[in-house]
């Protein structure tokens, strides 16, 4: 199975704005794509906590 995406490939914040294409199930089969959502969710979740968290990001408040 191929190796899923990890939070620490993303140097730049440019990254951050493509993570519907770069996050990508890549798992096959009918119980794969019944998750698929949910799991690309998650690390996509992942993807901004760990770009806070690290500084590539910034929030920014009103």
């Amino acid at each position: 199975m191929t190796r899923r995406n990890s939070p620490n490939d993303f140097k730049v914040a440019e990254d951050l704005s493509r993570l519907s294409e770069i996050v990508v199930d890549k798992r096959n089969g009918k119980r794969a794509e019944a998750k698929a959502g949910r799991r690309n969710r998650h690390y996509e979740k992942q993807f901004l906590d760990s770009a806070v968290k690290t500084g590539l990001y910034r929030q920014t408040s009103d």
